[in-house]
């Protein structure tokens, strides 16, 4: 798919080696593998699609953002789903800021905006820098962090207004700290951050695993 496409990009070179080598990222792989064969061929095709015009977008010290970000929509899809809705359906990408996902809730007509949050910058350079720092920066997600989910939310609740009146906001979260040791004052923090957002809201912390947490219109779960 990305490899003949974009035929002189290095990201997948080597790739199989590189798992081999780096047990968490086939770990990694493997949850995008599951998710993405749950999709039907027109969802796959038109999640490819998308995945494929943002796999140029790169973050500074995170290649790929913009590609994988695209995939993150596969676990919305995935949880709708799983939570019995009806008629899941991926909206194809146009000019205007539209949610991605179009889905029946007992008759209704509803849409799902995902979006991802990734690791801090600060983060990043501490990730890449062989200096010692204290542990203490991992015990909650902070004003900063919060700031960006309230934003994202936002923007999210904007788009599927744009198209109507009910819905869902996704969020898939690669908090700083990858042991998520911290998740249960992060679970404080993230539902007390989107209680009064004015929408449905399901945040899920973490590529690997099942930790989700339901706000907003509909509480906590």
């Amino acid at each position: 798919m990305a490899r003949s496409r974009y035929a002189n990009d290095d990201f997948f070179v080597n790739f199989e080696e590189k798992c081999r080598a780096m047990p968490e990222v086939l770990k990694d792989f493997r949850t995008y593998d599951r998710a993405l064969s749950t999709l039907d061929c027109e969802s796959w095709e038109i999640l490819k699609n998308k995945a494929l015009r943002h796999y140029l977008d790169h973050r500074k010290g995170q290649k790929k953002q913009g590609f994988f970000h695209q995939l993150n929509e596969a676990f919305a899809y995935n949880h709708l789903v799983k939570q019995g809705f009806q008629n899941v359906r991926f909206l194809e990408e146009g000019k205007t800021k539209t949610p991605d996902i179009a889905y029946i809730d007992r008759g209704m007509q509803k849409y799902c905006e995902v979006k991802s949050l990734g690791i801090s910058d600060k983060e990043i350079e501490r990730r890449n820098s062989t200096t010692w720092y204290d542990a203490s920066v991992y015990f909650d997600l902070g004003r900063l962090f919060a700031n960006k989910l309230v934003s994202a939310v936002s923007e999210a609740k904007k788009q599927i207004l744009f198209v109507g009146t009910q819905g869902m906001v996704y969020v898939l979260v690669d908090v700083d700290d990858f042991t998520r040791r911290h998740y249960k004052s992060y679970r404080k923090e993230l539902i007390g951050v989107l209680r009064d957002l004015g929408i449905s809201v399901f945040v899920k912390v973490g590529l690997r695993g099942n930790k989700g947490i339901s706000a907003g219109c509909t509480g906590s779960q």
